[in-house]
């Protein structure tokens, strides 16, 4: 039989890289080695991966991931964007972190056949669990139902927490009033305040004066009654998770390292409901955290999820001053929460993605170009140049530019034009990581000639205003030089330059 033809990478996709081409081996073995080289004391402990949108975050989390040893390793996985739906994200956290366990358990038969010896030597004065299928079953069923608990320990929290409804019927009360209900969604804890006006005006209406007070009295004794219960069964359940990961991951000389990704993508009050739970619930010997965040992201979160100290510290009633002085008070005063310093009490290791080297964008370039049709070697060494040169050095950014050139090729080739490849690849880059600058010359094509005559230093027939000088010379030097280098738009017809110009608005950059 034949084997199967090479293929060359089409560049399409934009699923995370497990396979490195951009560079990032030696981060990936470096933090993988901070995980495995993890003492029991040096935990629990937080790796920060910072970088924006498409720096390659989630691919060096899972080449971390792929590094890891499982016979040492019980790894969790939580996309926080999966469950951004979800009113309470860290409540979807903790019980990913139970499903891992249970996962081993149910799963990896060393792995229980080594909890059992441990156990067996651990209690010498109980009868041995025997390493048969009727111990380990047994032994497993036990591991589960235990797990079990933990769960509906969380969801016995949910039901305490969102209680539903409470009805007091007025005739319950002592005075008969027909078709008189008050009731009142304790979803998250109402505010007593919103109770209690509910409770005045309801009053008001049966004309009992003392039912307002007697109402509100009720409803502060339920409001306590829950907010203890579901204190109480959270701190039962941080107690119960601390001792199972001790049992079954610390203490077999394993570590729980889970994965958090897609965080900044999830609302403000989610993200920082995750930081929160993994210092409150996560803080567990054996516990190490792979954060992959935009760090401004997550700092703007902590802003807002803090707003309401900040705007408290005020200090002086509106009445007093005007809104205008009132903010300006506001804005200069010390936020209570600073939002660096917060960061750093979560995350003991940062790491900060750098720039993709311009080695890299090549390499990735070059290895998909032939996949483009039409192109003579000459033209992709051309094209991988010029795109290398100009492009922002963001992974997400470089994959999809290089797909909308393919598609300006193909566009192009498609109404019988040959543009050649470098003008379009040009194009390209200025659509894509200069969108302002774009945004002009979609609607005047022709200066296009006049930005690559400044980055050449040449002159041209027609004046060059002063303000698109000024304007490409705070222009990042990447376009200059990339304008600098040959194919020119010098070549093209205006009406060429137009008809290029309206070609490459239909891929839904301009």
């Amino acid at each position: 039989m034949q084997g199967s033809p090479m293929t060359t990478p089409s560049g399409y996709g934009d699923l995370p890289a497990t396979k490195d081409e951009l560079g990032f081996t030696p981060a990936a073995q470096a933090l993988a080695a901070i995980i495995t080289g993890a003492n029991p004391d040096d935990t629990p402990l937080t790796i920060g991966i910072y970088g924006p949108w498409g720096s390659g975050k989630t691919s060096l989390m899972q080449m971390i991931l792929e590094r890891l040893d499982d016979a040492h390793c019980t790894t969790v996985w939580f996309d926080a964007w999966r469950y951004a739906q979800q009113e309470a994200l860290w409540r979807a956290l903790l019980l990913e972190v139970v499903e891992a366990l249970r996962l081993l358990v149910e799963r990896d038969e060393t792995w229980l056949h080594d909890y059992i010896d441990y156990q067996n030597r651990l209690h010498p004065d109980q009868p041995p669990t025997s390493l048969n299928d009727e111990g380990c079953a047994a032994t497993r069923s036990k591991l589960t139902e235990r797990l079990d608990d933990l769960a509906a320990s969380l969801y016995r929290s949910v039901e305490r927490e969102e209680a539903g409804s409470l009805e007091f019927q007025w005739d319950a009360a002592g005075k008969l009033v027909a078709n008189t209900v008050i009731r009142a969604g304790f979803s998250y804890i109402p505010i007593l305040g919103q109770i209690g006006k509910a409770v005045e005006k309801a009053g008001e209406a049966a004309g009992a004066e003392n039912y307002p007070d007697q109402l509100l009295n009720l409803f502060q004794r339920e409001r306590l009654r829950i907010y203890r219960e579901h204190v109480k069964s959270l701190e039962q359940f941080h107690i119960g998770l601390a001792k199972v990961i001790n049992e079954l991951v610390t203490s077999q000389g394993r570590r729980l390292v889970i994965f958090i990704d897609d965080l900044d993508r999830c609302l403000p009050e989610q993200a920082i409901g995750v930081l929160e739970a993994m210092k409150v619930f996560l803080d567990i010997r054996g516990c190490i955290f792979v954060l992959g965040v935009d760090r401004e992201i997550i700092e703007r979160g902590i802003r807002v999820r803090y707003k309401e100290f900040a705007l408290a510290g005020a200090g002086v009633a509106k009445s007093a001053m005007s809104e205008r002085t009132h903010a300006e008070k506001r804005a200069h005063e010390p936020f209570p929460v600073a939002e660096h310093d917060y960061l750093e009490k979560i995350v003991q290791v940062p790491f900060t993605l750098p720039p993709l080297a311009p080695d890299a964008i090549r390499r990735f370039l070059q290895k998909r170009l032939p996949a483009v049709g039409g192109l003579t070697d000459e033209e992709r060494h051309e094209v991988a140049h010029l795109m290398t040169t100009g492009l922002l050095r963001n992974p997400r950014k470089v994959k999809r530019s290089f797909n909308i050139f393919r598609l300006h090729m193909s566009l192009d080739r498609a109404q019988g034009r040959t543009t050649l490849a470098g003008l379009l690849a040009k194009l390209t880059v200025i659509q894509t990581s200069f969108p302002d600058l774009y945004e002009r010359i979609a609607k005047a094509p022709a200066l296009l000639k006049s930005i690559e005559a400044i980055a050449r230093g040449i002159g041209i027939n027609t004046p060059i205003p002063q303000d698109l000088r000024d304007e490409m010379g705070q222009q990042d030097a990447r376009l200059r030089e990339m304008l600098h280098h040959a194919p020119w738009y010098e070549l093209l017809s205006d009406t060429a330059l137009e008809e290029l110009v309206y070609q490459i608005r239909v891929t839904g950059e301009g």
